[in-house]
């Protein structure tokens, strides 16, 4: 990962960034609900807030720490490389039944492969998944 696209999306707030959620999204290739998820555990130093757009909308914004910020930038690709089981993909996927899994991998909406005779569902599909499910920010 090198530099974000972001366009004016960028705000210096004394030793943190305010960045749109959607376009770190977008960026890091990271769904919004999992960047939410690390802020809201704690596993990211990050804040979430609101904001206007320069056309007066609603925006999600994260204030992220230089350190975070340059975490994602280098753990995002690791990330999206790992499998999980299927117990952890329901949980990333925040879904119940676990047959739901099963019928995302079937469909190929969600990419699994064996890893020692274990089926192991691809993170990065899962993100991927999650971002189509997000869609277009409407905020």
């Amino acid at each position: 990962m090198t530099d974000f696209p972001f366009s004016d999306g960028v705000q210096e707030i004394d030793d943190a960034k305010q960045l749109v959620l959607d376009e770190l999204s977008e960026a890091v290739r990271i769904s919004k609900q999992t960047l939410v998820s690390w802020t809201d555990r704690g596993l990211i130093e990050a804040s979430l807030g609101w904001g206007l757009s320069d056309l007066n909308e609603e925006l999600r914004l994260i204030e992220i720490s230089p350190a975070s910020l340059d975490f994602l930038r280098s753990f995002a690709g690791e990330y999206r490389e790992d499998t999980v089981s299927r117990t952890e993909a329901r949980r990333l996927l925040k879904l119940i039944d676990r047959n739901q899994v099963q019928r995302l991998i079937r469909q190929g909406s969600i990419k699994a492969k064996k890893v020692e005779g274990e089926t192991r569902v691809s993170v990065g599909s899962v993100e991927d998944y999650l971002m189509d499910l997000e869609g277009p920010s409407e905020n």
